[in-house]
């Protein structure tokens, strides 16, 4: 199937699950420069963006799964709640930390291993100073619904044993690369310890914000955004966007268990 064919199939998917028409954007936002203040040696480029509006997923047959049996889209809460999520770690600059602590956010971060292989100490850091939770986001951010269960069990499961070991957490949450999964995802992810895997309804990119659904944020929606170098409008837009609709930024894991 060629990737027209794909958008189409995954736009008619979305709309039936959410009723909307075009859902969110990338699941990896738009491309950026190379990171400015990573090392010399071992600079990434970013990862290929989706299409500016790649839609959600419908959830695969359960049958193939191990442990997971649906994916999230948002919280299902009457609290007045809204989630921070932060995917891959690309760029990376000292003042990030001082901007979540600014703004007394905890965020979910969904690291590719990659990206904290060159630089654990500052995802390490990160994490202790906001109180934020780091989850896995796979090796080397492929799309897991082109790869086979075992090359997929890999991607999950070893980014796992190594934030086990490197962070003294095992991560309990996946975010897919370009939200793309399968049932061969759910099942490898279940095996590898992880209990849900996580999807959007707002995306943040360039202090822009797009909606699932609506003009405004609700009550359990999931925000993505990612470690670019637009970080500073990107958070401030957050905080604009939870105020506007009366909602307080929680941390993912204190409603996922």
């Amino acid at each position: 199937m060629n990737r027209d064919s794909t958008s189409r199939r995954r736009f008619l998917m979305m709309s039936a699950l959410l009723g909307t028409g075009l859902f969110g954007a990338a699941a990896c936002g738009s491309a950026t420069t190379a990171e400015r203040t990573a090392p010399a040696t071992g600079r990434e480029a970013a990862p290929e963006p989706s299409p500016r509006h790649a839609p959600g997923r419908a959830v695969p047959d359960r049958a193939a799964a191990a442990t997971i049996d649906e994916v999230t889209y948002k919280v299902d809460t009457d609290d007045p709640v809204v989630f921070l999520t932060i995917d891959d770690g690309l760029t990376r600059h000292p003042d990030m930390a001082d901007l979540l602590q600014e703004h007394g956010l905890q965020a979910t971060l969904f690291l590719t291993d990659q990206y904290v292989r060159q630089d654990a100490g500052f995802f390490r850091e990160l994490r202790d100073r906001t109180g934020s939770v780091i989850e896995n986001h796979t090796l080397d951010h492929p799309d897991l619904s082109t790869l086979p269960f075992e090359e997929q069990r890999r991607q999950v499961g070893q980014t796992s044993d190594h934030y086990q070991r490197e962070f003294g957490r095992r991560p309990t949450l996946l975010r897919p690369p370009y939200g793309e999964f399968n049932d061969d995802t759910l099942r490898a992810a279940g095996e590898s310890g992880v209990t849900h895997v996580v999807h959007w309804t707002a995306v943040i990119d360039q202090g822009d914000i797009e909606y699932a659904a609506g003009d405004r944020l609700e009550p359990g929606d999931i925000v993505l955004m990612h470690f670019r170098e637009a970080f500073r409008a990107d958070v401030e837009r957050f905080v604009e966007e939870a105020e506007r609709a009366g909602l307080r930024p929680a941390l993912l894991e204190d409603y996922l268990t």
